[in-house]
């Protein structure tokens, strides 16, 4: 037996020694080692390249393909739609898009999404590439929004304005007419902007027209720039004769927005971005006071008022100062009459001033002052064309002031007057009563009684023996004449040539160089000197009476 632990030699072999490391590691397993990296690295960078996937809602997935439509900004390719779902309601379709992870900051709850394809809209015909490369889904990034990944898009192309391009304002109106995204926004009849967008306000009691005006126009936008629809075309038919207005072709086909500013104006500040203006139907009434102090009247009138609509002026010998802002009708129970209230707007500050100021005097004092002094309104017809009427204020001092009202309204109220024709027909009304008092039966017997009496007259014997005699008188007439023209004007001709014979002696007597002249002038200035003696003599006997006994004493010899 062999002791295993005796220190002999043994003839067999150790066993080996094994060493630990890389000594024996051979260099073959690097290769898939390497590979595998690699696939991690092209792995995560695939991953990090394409960026966040989002949803975008539209109604209908129309030329949209999964794995072909692209995303757009700038015509550059940012995205691309994977899939294309119904939602569950089944009313619109879910796409799944696979943004760029370059864009994953900018998908915010104010980034927009829509389909381009070929359209035909006011602004033109738009997306007509797409008719060989196929629709695709423009994107509209905004990074100052706050992060979102499920969108809703949007069914009509929106214009985007850079804000350094120009300034975008927003307009409000009562009714949209025939305006609509693209139409253009003028400026004495050159287009300065365009409609961005057409809107519902949120109570649905207007409509909200955002509009952007290119530089430098919109330097030209004030704090009282007045907007008016310019849409169509205008006819003006005025004592001038029928004329015709129209901005240009395209604002008749597709609308149009004008503005301008008032030469008064005293703010020259531009508008800030997104200031509301309102935006006035014509321009009449854009040139109607949009800011200052305005009153409320109301005005009764007991006659018709057709003709006369909201809108119509107010006008003060001739010149507009206000509005018919409503015409309604109303029945007096107590009283059991109609009435018709016309509520109108009065602009004091259309009146310009002059040779003096109001200060701080009341407004309502000065019309109380007028209606005492004479003002009242009366309806006038301002074309007998259309029989559109108006408002017309003058100063009446004769006529009374009528009030129909009773004073418990909330507006001040105004004396009215009826209209002219209404007092033609009172006075056609009177004179038609007073006709009717007439005794015209009594007069048309009397009128009958006199028509025989002439008729006897005319038929009775003595009438008929009165014609015979004055056709005899006419004869015997007839016949003097006939011996005044064989006898008496021969005779009448030889005395008249006689006068005029013992005229012209008497025409040579009186002649100046006729001696019967001389001799009678010499005469008279003899007769002359005799009157001037005995004047003289007369008022020597006056002074003297004495020299008639004792005779005219001559002058004194000197002792």
């Amino acid at each position: 037996m062999i002791d295993e632990h005796s220190t002999s030699s043994d003839p067999r072999p150790g066993s080996p020694d094994v060493k630990k490391g890389w000594g024996r590691f051979s260099i073959v397993w690097l290769v898939p080692l390497v590979a595998l990296i690699i696939g991690g690295w092209l792995l995560w960078r695939d991953v990090m390249s394409k960026g966040p996937e989002i949803t975008v809602t539209f109604e209908s997935a129309e030329g949209i393909a999964a794995g072909k439509t692209a995303v757009r900004y700038r015509d550059v390719d940012v995205g691309q739609v994977v899939e294309i779902d119904l939602a569950e309601d089944l009313d619109h379709v879910r796409l799944t898009i696979r943004m760029d992870a370059d864009l994953g900051d900018y998908l915010t709850d104010k980034t927009r999404f829509w389909v381009v394809r070929p359209r035909v809209t006011v602004r033109g015909i738009t997306g007509l590439d797409t008719i060989v490369s196929g629709a695709y889904i423009e994107v509209v990034p905004d990074k100052t929004g706050k992060k979102q990944r499920d969108f809703v898009g949007e069914e009509e192309p929106q214009i985007i304005h850079d804000e350094e391009d120009g300034t975008r304002f927003v307009l409000k109106a009562d009714e949209l007419g025939s305006l609509g995204t693209g139409t253009p926004v003028l400026l004495r009849g050159i287009e300065v902007g365009e409609v961005l967008d057409t809107e519902l306000t949120e109570d649905a009691s207007g409509v909200t027209i955002p509009i952007f005006v290119r530089k430098p126009f919109d330097a030209l936008v004030k704090r009282d720039t007045r907007f008016w629809d310019s849409s169509g075309i205008a006819l003006d038919l005025n004592s001038g004769g029928l004329s015709v207005r129209a901005q240009s072709v395209r604002s008749v086909l597709v609308g149009g927005i004008n503005f301008y500013t008032p030469n008064d104006s005293t703010n020259d500040d531009m508008a800030s971005a997104d200031t509301v203006f309102r935006l006035h139907p014509s321009l009449e009434k854009a040139e109607l006071l949009a800011q200052g102090y305005s009153q409320e009247y109301i005005l009764y009138f007991d006659s018709s008022v057709r003709g006369l609509s909201r809108g119509a002026p107010v006008e003060f010998n001739g010149i507009r100062v206000g509005t018919v802002e409503s015409v309604d009708l109303e029945y007096v129970v107590n009283r059991n009459i109609f009435r018709v209230p016309v509520l109108v707007t009065i602009e004091p500050e259309r009146v310009r001033l002059v040779g003096g100021d109001l200060g701080t005097r009341d407004p309502q004092a000065t019309i109380e002052t007028l209606v005492a002094n004479g003002l009242r309104a009366r309806l006038k017809t301002g074309s007998f064309i259309t029989g559109q009427l108006f408002v017309d204020l003058a100063m009446n001092p004769v006529s009374p002031a009528r009030y129909l009202g009773d004073g418990q309204g909330p507006y001040p109220e105004l004396p009215t007057l009826p209209q002219k024709l209404d007092e033609i027909a009172n006075s056609l009304t009177s004179l038609l009563e007073k006709v009717e008092t007439f005794p015209i039966e009594e007069i048309g017997i009397r009128l009958l009684g006199t028509v025989e009496g002439m008729e006897n007259i005319v038929t009775s014997p003595a009438l008929s023996d009165a014609m015979t005699n004055l056709k005899q008188a006419a004869a015997g007439v007839s016949s003097l004449v006939n011996n005044l023209d064989t006898s008496v004007l021969p005779a009448t001709q030889t005395a008249l040539d006689t006068a005029r014979e013992a005229l012209g002696g008497v025409r040579d007597v009186t002649a100046p160089t006729s001696p019967v002249r001389y001799n009678l002038e010499q005469a008279l200035k003899e007769l002359s000197a005799t009157a001037r003696s005995l004047r003289d003599l007369t008022e020597f006997l006056e002074q003297n009476p004495s020299a008639l006994i004792l005779g005219k004493s001559g002058p004194k010899e000197d002792e």
